[in-house]
C-alpha cells in the first residue's frame, strides 16, 4: 500500500462570533496538555539570542527584481474587477500593488483581524495591498528523460520555483507579498513567528521582513522579528540556516519538545486576536494564513496563463500536481484556485510531517486525522470567506463547502514523511540524488518526498495515461552567499544550542 489515497478529511468548525467546537476542544486540550507540562523533562529555553551580537547580513547583497508599478498579479488579469480603481462595487475587496499607491496611505483606516485587513477607503473603494517581490512568471517544462526514468511518469512536467540568483523568489514569498504589505499598511513595526531550526518558512521571512521591499513606493520597511526556534536533525543546511537567523538581526528564542512549543504558539495566537497592541503581530508556522492561500490560488492562475498563451509545454491542465504539504497554504492555494479554473486536477499533497494524538488533539481538535491534513482542512475553510469577499467565484456560481472540494481536488500521503521531518530513508536519498544527477534538484524536508509520492502513483497504475505537473518549491539559491564571515558566530546561541552545533561540527567551543 502506498498510503496515497485521500482518507477522511476532518470536517473543520464554521466561525460565528462564538466557540466553535473546534477551538473549544483546542482550548480544552491545550488546558490538559498544560498540565501535563508540568511533568515534562523536556527543556525549554525562553532565553533570547544573540546573547553576542554577530556579524550582520550585507543587504546590498540582496538583489532587488525591477517589479514596476504596472506589475499586476494574475487574479487582477483573469477578474479584471479584482484591480483596484476598476469599477466593482463597493461591497468587493480589490488588489492594489502598494509600488503605485502613494506613500501616505500606509497607516490609513483598515479592518478585520490584523495580518488579514482590509485598507477601507470608504467610497473610493476596498483593497487588499499586494507587492510583487520577485520577477514571475516561474517556468514550466517537460521533464528531462533521465527524470522521467527514475519515477516511471512518460508525461511530467515541472513548475520549477526556485532560482539560483534570487534570494527573494518563489513558493514561500508567494506568501509575504501578500502579508508583509498587510502588515505594514496596518502600521506593524514587529512580526513574530515558529519554526524548526531549519525552517525555509523563518529563514524567508526573515530575508524578506527585514530586507524586502513592501510599503508604498517600495521602501525597504526593515521589520523587527522575533523567532520561536524548535529542534531538528542537525544538517549543513540547518547550520546554515541557523547562521543566516542570526546574521538577519532576528531576535531568537528556543523551544524543546512539543509540549512547550505547542503552548508556545497557542499563547502567541491567543495574544494575536486579543492583544491591544497592534504595532505587533503575529505569523503562524509556516506562513499560512487565510490571506497566504491567497499566494497560490495566484499562482495557479499563473499557471492557467502559460498553458493557455503556449509559453509552456502543458497544452492542458494536468490531471494530477504534486506538492509538499506543509503549514498547508500551498497545497490549499493550489486546489481553490483549480476550482475557480474550472480544472479537474488533483493536488497530492506529501506530509512533510505528523504528530501524535495528543499533539494533534491540542493543534486541530481532532485524535485521529494526520496534523497536517486537518491543519490545512481548516485553512482552508477560513479561506473561502477571501473568495466571496472579492465576488469569486464569477456569475451565480456557488463555492462548494471545503468539504466538497477536498473529496474532489486533494489526496494526500502521510507515509512518505517517515522516519521524521527533515530527514528521508536510504530510497528517497538515492532517488534525489539521482534526480538532481539529471538537473532536478529537491531537498529532503519536502520535496524529495513529494518527487517519492509521485513515484509510488505510477508505481501503482495511478499515473496511466495521465499528465502530472510536479511543484517544485524547492528555492535552491545558495543562501551561504549570504552569510558575513563570521567564524564565531555561534556564540551568539544559547549554551545548549551552542553546544550541540558544536559537536555537529566537531569543533571545540575553545
Amino acid at each position: 500500500m502506498c498510503g496515497c489515497s485521500l482518507r477522511r478529511v476532518p470536517r473543520p468548525g464554521v466561525g460565528s462570533g462564538m466557540l466553535d467546537r473546534r477551538q473549544f476542544l483546542k482550548i480544552s486540550a491545550v488546558t490538559a496538555v498544560g498540565l501535563a507540562a508540568v511533568q515534562s523533562r523536556r527543556y525549554f529555553t525562553d532565553s533570547a539570542a544573540p546573547a553576542v551580537p554577530g556579524r550582520g547580513i550585507d543587504a546590498k547583497q540582496l538583489l532587488r527584481p525591477a517589479c514596476g508599478a504596472d506589475t499586476s498579479p494574475a487574479l487582477t488579469r483573469r477578474y479584471p474587477w479584482l484591480s483596484y480603481g476598476e469599477r466593482s462595487g463597493a461591497h468587493l475587496v480589490q488588489i492594489a500593488n502598494s509600488f503605485g499607491l502613494p506613500v501616505g496611505t500606509a497607516g490609513g483606516p483598515t479592518t478585520g483581524i490584523l495580518g488579514e485587513r482590509v485598507v477601507d477607503l470608504g467610497g473610493a473603494g476596498r483593497f487588499l495591498p499586494w507587492t510583487p517581490m520577485f520577477r514571475r512568471a516561474t517556468p514550466v517544462y517537460e521533464a528531462d528523460p533521465a527524470v522521467k526514468a527514475i519515477v516511471k511518469v512518460p508525461r511530467l512536467f515541472i513548475k520549477d520555483e526556485g532560482s539560483e540568483v534570487a534570494p527573494l523568489y518563489g513558493n514561500k514569498i508567494r506568501k509575504y507579498e501578500f502579508m508583509l504589505p498587510n502588515l505594514a499598511f496596518s502600521r506593524v513595526r514587529k512580526v513574530s513567528s515558529h519554526g524548526a531550526f531549519g525552517s525555509n518558512h523563518c529563514a524567508y521571512l526573515a530575508l524578506a521582513a527585514r530586507f524586502g521591499a513592501y510599503q508604498p513606493g517600495g521602501a525597504p520597511a526593515g521589520m523587527d522579528l522575533e523567532l520561536s526556534l524548535y529542534p531538528q536533525e542537525l544538517s549543513a543546511n540547518v547550520i546554515t540556516k541557523l547562521r543566516l537567523l542570526v546574521a538577519s538581526g532576528a531576535s531568537l528564542r528556543f523551544l524543546d519538545g512539543d509540549v512547550p512549543v505547542g503552548l508556545s504558539i497557542f499563547k502567541a495566537q491567543l495574544k494575536a486576536r486579543t492583544g491591544d497592541d497592534s504595532s505587533e503581530a503575529y505569523f503562524p508556522p509556516g506562513g499560512s494564513t487565510p490571506l497566504t492561500v491567497l499566494g497560490h490560488v495566484e499562482a495557479a492562475m499563473e499557471l492557467a496563463e502559460q498553458i493557455e498563451s503556449g509559453s509552456c509545454p502543458l497544452t492542458a491542465p494536468p490531471d494530477f500536481i504534486f506538492v509538499p504539504l506543509g503549514s498547508g497554504a500551498t497545497a490549499m492555494g493550489l486546489v481553490l484556485g483549480c476550482h475557480l479554473l474550472g480544472w479537474p486536477t488533483k493536488v497530492v499533497g506529501t506530509c512533510s510531517q505528523d504528530k501524535n494524538r495528543v499533539v494533534r488533539w491540542a493543534a486541530n481538535g481532532d485524535l485521529d486525522a494526520p496534523f497536517l491534513v486537518a491543519n490545512a482542512a481548516a485553512l482552508l475553510e477560513r479561506s473561502l470567506g477571501w473568495l466571496n469577499r472579492m465576488g469569486l467565484p464569477a456569475g451565480k456560481q456557488r463555492t462548494p463547502s471545503s468539504q466538497q472540494l477536498l473529496s474532489q481536488g486533494f489526496a494526500y500521503d502521510n507515509v512518505t514523511w517517515r522516519p521524521e521531518y527533515g530527514v528521508v530513508t536510504p530510497q528517497i536519498r538515492s532517488e534525489a540524488a539521482a534526480a538532481a544527477a539529471a538537473g532536478l534538484v529537491v531537498d529532503h524536508t519536502f520535496t524529495a518526498k513529494s518527487f517519492h509520492t509521485l513515484k509510488l502513483y505510477a508505481e501503482n497504475g495511478l499515473l496511466h495515461n495521465k499528465s502530472a505537473l510536479f511543484w517544485n518549491t524547492y528555492q535552491r539559491y545558495p543562501l551561504q552567499k549570504l552569510l558575513p564571515d563570521d567564524p564565531d558566530w555561534a556564540r551568539s546561541l544559547p549554551e545548549p544550542i551552542r553546544e550541540r552545533v558544536y559537536a555537529y561540527q566537531k569543533v571545540s567551543p575553545a
